[in-house]
């Protein structure tokens, strides 16, 4: 008989309440668990701490939620798949879901190329061992005969392996390192690795893969032997107890071999969490300590052989990457960013778990270490700037300026002369507004728009009548109207990202990219990098004026205070139009 093939998990669809119990299912959703009866709960098919998260998530969820989508691992007969959930609607208590795998190319993958990959890494390492899983019990073996030198439940293996191996446990981030793969391991988690120092200095590299079809196993851990004295990336009893990458002192040392005396040509990526304080203080340290773990992981992974990285604040990393080509930097930069994105599952719906890069290459832009970190410092404050979640490679011909700008304005800023400005562009603004002299409005707007810097200002009026939009003005670089058509598209709900105060602050559209495809191709078709939409209702809610200030690319952020008055400029103007309509 043949075998049946693994089939994609897509076109499935089904509805539960806060409890995880299903209500209603279709066909693909009975195939993919192999049921016949819909009268089960989701739980049945997620660990407990996936079940209280995705709890969680769907309790907290709003319509108006920025992030729709969250990462399940189910378990599928006896396998476990990363798929995504996807909340479609929500009626009362219930959530209307889709769900998709989140990689199904994978185990093809490795279907067709894991044999050789086995043999490979046999014939490469035959002083080496293997962890293998079957679901219940391990074993190790070894290559040179594989031969079973321990098989047992998973407490008696570990104590063995560390005997074996003389694994030091006394340190924090071996510990930390032999904790965290064997709950991979039993997780299904593969393509990982995982460094544990011995008691001789040396270390154990574990990387794990899926099993053949061909044995029980389900997971694979092949295991290396690495004698850390003999290479340049030393430092192992250096690692950071929480994260077990590199500490400040030890990858700053090696960066100042790699960069001042090899004088290698290199890549300097410092790392940034965004918004870290807030995880910490809303969700607590335990997971603020989960969110740098895996974090530090990603970094490892995409970083791999072809560097170092360490953890050089609480939650800053440095990376020195031993290649400096901008499409190979710009593959472990993106490599990063998306895994960090997708990795961490936030604890609320409206969460998302982003970062910042910024990047210098030596000797191309400094000679020195500590030149190329002020270059890469600076980066990452851009990248910052312009709305997080993003990566600054540094050209010079780019950057350069708006590093002079940077200091012109700090220099501005610091003899009050910044404040001065602002606060005299804000009273020419507010008196054209109020004094109403020819065409105020307009003219307000064409102000509004240069203090705040942006390209350009909609403003769209809601009729009661046709219960529909309309635009009033296009103000600046262009009279695109990109807005109108999804404003009235009820199915749409185009308002549905406004906060509890009615506006919009999106200082990266890029965010929207796997939230919502159509409202982020919607911006990208104006070339719409950042924008601030502001709605202004009439006392008797019969009114309405939506206000929309967007910035092209190349994207910057808004400022703070510009901001605040920006939404009081807008409600002034909504409210003298509101006057005119009732003229």
């Amino acid at each position: 008989m043949a075998k049946t093939q693994k089939r994609r998990i897509s076109d499935v669809e089904f509805s539960l309440d806060k409890d995880l119990n299903i209500t209603w299912a279709n066909r693909s959703f009975s195939m993919l668990f192999n049921i016949t009866n819909n009268d089960i709960s989701l739980s049945d098919f997620l660990d407990a701490a996936d079940a209280d998260n995705l709890k969680h998530f769907l309790q907290n969820f709003k319509a108006r939620n920025r992030n729709h989508y969250t990462v399940v691992n189910l378990k599928v007969g006896k396998n476990r798949i990363e798929c995504v959930l996807r909340v479609i609607k929500k009626e009362s208590s219930e959530y209307s879901i889709s769900l998709q795998e989140l990689s199904y190319a994978q185990d093809v993958m490795d279907k067709t190329m894991l044999k050789n990959r086995e043999y490979s890494a046999l014939l490469s390492n035959f002083n080496s061992y293997f962890i293998m899983y079957n679901g219940s019990k391990y074993a190790l073996t070894s290559t040179k005969d594989m031969e079973d030198l321990y098989k047992g439940s998973k407490e008696d293996f570990i104590i063995n392996f560390i005997d074996f191996f003389d694994i030091n446990t006394q340190i924090d981030g071996s510990k930390y390192q032999l904790s965290t793969l064997f709950t991979d391991i039993e997780q299904g988690v593969i393509n990982k690795k995982y460094r544990l120092l011995l008691s001789d200095g040396t270390h154990l590299l574990v990387t794990t893969m899926r099993s053949d079809a061909r044995n029980n196993y389900s997971i694979i851990g092949l295991v290396t032997r690495r004698n850390t004295a003999l290479t340049d990336n030393t430092y192992s009893e250096k690692r950071d107890g929480l994260t077990s990458l590199y500490n400040k002192q030890s990858i700053t040392d090696l960066a100042i071999k790699k960069i001042d005396i090899a004088k290698q040509s290199v890549a300097l990526f410092i790392i940034d969490v965004d918004k870290f304080k807030e995880f910490n203080d809303n969700f607590g340290h335990a997971y603020g300590d989960k969110v740098l773990v895996t974090v530090a992981k990603v970094i490892q992974d995409s970083v791999g052989d072809h560097g170092v990285a360490g953890r050089i604040g609480g939650d800053e990393f440095l990376c020195v990457l031993d290649k400096t080509d901008e499409e190979e930097v710009r593959n472990v930069a993106r490599n990063i960013k998306m895994g960090i994105q997708w990795s961490i599952q936030a604890c609320d719906p409206d969460q998302v778990v982003t970062c910042s890069i910024g990047i210098a290459r030596s000797p191309a832009n400094a000679e020195s270490y500590d030149d190329l970190f002020k270059l890469a410092d600076k980066c990452l404050y851009i990248a910052k700037k312009r709305g997080r979640n993003c990566y600054i490679i540094y050209k010079p011909e780019i950057h350069g300026k708006l590093l002079i700008e940077q200091k012109e304005n700090e220099r501005s800023t610091a003899s009050g002369k910044y404040y001065m400005e602002g606060a005299l562009s804000e009273m020419k603004i507010m008196d054209a507004i109020i004094h109403k002299g020819p065409d105020y409005i307009e003219k307000s707007l064409y102000m509004l728009m240069e203090y705040i810097t942006v390209h350009k200002i909609c403003v769209y009026q809601w009729s009661s009548k046709t219960k529909k939009f309309k635009t009033c003005y296009i103000i600046g670089k262009d009279e695109i109207d990109i807005r109108l058509k999804h404003l009235n598209d009820k199915k749409e709900n185009y308002l549905k990202y406004l906060n509890d105060y009615d506006f919009l602050h999106l200082d990266n559209v890029n965010n929207l990219d796997t939230m919502d495809k159509d409202r982020f191709h919607m911006y990208l078709e104006d070339n719409i990098a950042s924008t601030l939409e502001i709605l202004c209702s009439s006392e008797d809610k019969n009114k309405k004026i939506l206000i929309c200030l967007d910035i092209y690319k190349p994207s910057r952020t808004f400022q703070a205070q510009k901001i605040v008055f920006a939404i009081m400029a807008s409600k002034l103007i909504s409210h003298e139009l509101f006057c005119t309509m009732e003229a």
